[in-house]
């Protein structure tokens, strides 16, 4: 290497090394840059970090806060479902005497309900009628919210006979009395007009016809007169040939049998949209937890023939912890559990059901969990220590089990009085419970019994259905019991008493479609009428 080329290479390696120089710069400012955009990433995830504490807390919170106004929400409709219960036991036994007037004295009353409260004695009857104000009989109803007149009773003397001076008020007493009005029907005359425009008439697309807005559009039902008829067959069982009789007599106007069997078919087609929201609702409620129950309807295309055939009808039932409560009715062709599946198929909570085997095919192609009805398990041995005399009761194992299954229906109405929110009630059955389900195995599982007698009978069943009898014990929203659907399903059975058969599958499920929406408003404590004639003119 000459001379010339060592000063070109020094040349070429300085300006290389202030190559260098300059990119150590860049990096020393870039890595001073990282260090400060790090900074700042840090305290923003710190900042982020406590907001995530902070919605964490106010998440649980809120968790808190919704199960307290739940634990709210199951007291209420528990108190409500309580008082609906009474006032339909004593509706019970006026609605007797309110089909009695339909059913002629040569006919039997096909209504199966309590007997009536003592007749009144003759003696009474002699007293004055009406309520005196303040008095503790009728107590709960508000007259004075009834439109109502006023009449005075006073004595013919105006002056006082022994002075001829003019009386003046000394006291007044008040009482209320109750008339009736009959029922009375409103008709309405409907002409239709249709326009032409008077320089068009030649021309066909000149006319101009009204649109119809009625439910039932070239029929003389109306949505009021629709309701009328639905609440007296469904809610008071009056069957149609005796209400065809009773709208003759009382509104003047012939309706044949046929006529308002065709109109309830109507008016079940014209409701279907609010069943299938019902049962929407029902499927997709927040609690996940619902009750089913079924029962037997006869169904025959001839009633003439001897040709009928046991069907099913399933009551689907929500959860007083659900803000919706519903009552929904389903038709189903036999006992089949896979038309209940189809039911169910978008259904991934928990059903609260009796021993029926065929829930256990649900649990295990559907992922449903079954909650069975620890009351069935109950009444078993229950009706075992009835049978035996009363001096040899306490020295059974029927009554040992029954004391210890006692144990666990106290600690869950204990929970209910004090309006524990759900997470309570979980840690509490685990608290309690636990110790309580011990015990009952040890009498279920590990002791011999006579095979063949009623108790080995009782103990066989608790054990095939043990497994899914404490599903309730990890979830707060589950019951005991299935009360709730078996309240549901006795006024389909007793209202089943007035119509006996339905006449074809299709009749079938239309009852079920309108008893859905009826029991459903009775349990939310709406009157029926009213409601379903609104909704009958909303879905017009």
């Amino acid at each position: 290497m000459n001379l010339e080329e060592a000063l070109a290479l020094i040349e070429q390696l300085k300006k290389e090394n202030d190559t260098l120089k300059s990119d150590v710069l860049s990096l020393e400012e870039a890595k001073a840059f990282l260090v400060e955009e790090n900074k700042s990433i840090a305290s923003e995830i710190d900042l982020i970090v406590a907001e995530n504490n902070s919605l964490i807390q106010e998440n649980k919170q809120l968790i808190a806060e919704k199960q307290e106004l739940e634990a709210q929400l199951y007291a209420a409709n528990l108190k409500l479902n309580e008082l609906i219960k009474k006032r339909q036991a004593v509706e019970e036994n006026k609605k007797i005497l309110e089909v009695q007037k339909f059913v002629g004295r040569s006919e039997s009353l096909g209504v199966i309900i309590n007997e009536a409260e003592d007749i009144i004695k003759e003696e009474k009857e002699k007293k004055k009628r009406g309520i005196k104000k303040g008095s503790e009989k009728h107590k709960d109803i508000d007259f004075s919210s009834f439109e109502y007149e006023t009449r005075y009773e006073e004595p013919e003397e105006t002056v006082c006979s022994e002075c001829g001076s003019k009386l003046v008020i000394a006291s007044e007493k008040e009482r209320y009395v109750i008339e009736t009005i009959p029922a009375q029907i409103k008709v309405v005359k409907i002409i239709k007009r249709s326009y032409k425009c008077p320089k068009c008439n030649k021309q066909d697309n000149a006319i101009y016809y009204p649109i119809s807005k009625e439910a039932f559009p070239g029929s003389m039902l109306t949505p009021s007169f629709a309701s009328y008829i639905l609440y007296h067959k469904y809610e008071l069982g009056i069957p149609l040939t005796h209400l065809s009789k009773h709208i003759k007599d009382t509104l003047n106007i012939e309706v044949s049998k046929q006529s308002l069997a065709d109109y309830v078919q109507r008016c079940a087609i014209l409701l279907k949209p609010i069943y299938e929201r019902m049962k929407n609702d029902l499927l997709n409620s927040k609690s996940q937890v619902m009750h089913i129950d079924e029962t037997t309807l006869v169904v025959s295309n001839d009633p003439k023939k001897d040709d009928r055939k046991t069907s099913y009808v399933f009551v689907y039932s929500s959860s007083y912890y659900d803000a919706n409560q519903i009552n929904l009715y389903s038709f189903h062709e036999s006992r089949s559990i896979d038309i209940t599946a189809d039911w169910l198929k978008e259904y991934k909570g928990i059903i609260i059901c009796d021993d029926y085997s065929g829930y256990t095919s649900l649990k295990k192609k559907q992922g449903i969990t079954l909650q069975r009805c620890f009351a069935h398990v109950r009444r078993r041995f229950a009706d075992i220590l009835k049978a035996l005399p009363q001096a040899q009761r306490q020295n059974t194992v029927t009554y040992k089990i029954l004391n210890i299954i006692s144990e666990l229906f106290k600690e869950e109405e204990k929970y209910k009085r004090l309006n524990f929110i759900p997470d309570s009630i979980v840690k509490e059955r685990h608290k309690k419970q636990l110790k309580i389900k011990d015990k009952l195995y040890n009498y279920i599982f590990n002791k011999d019994y006579e095979q063949g007698t009623a108790l080995y009978k009782a103990i066989n069943y608790t054990r095939n259905v043990w497994e899914d009898l404490w599903t309730y014990m990890d979830n707060g929203y589950v019951e005991l019991t299935n009360n709730v659907a078996e309240r549901a399903v006795k006024p389909f059975v007793v209202q089943r008493k007035v119509f006996q058969t339905a006449g074809s599958y299709a009749g079938a499920r239309y009852t079920t479609i309108i008893f859905s929406i009826i029991r459903t408003a009775l349990i939310n404590d709406i009157k029926i009428e009213p409601y379903v004639e609104y909704l009958l003119k909303q879905l017009a």
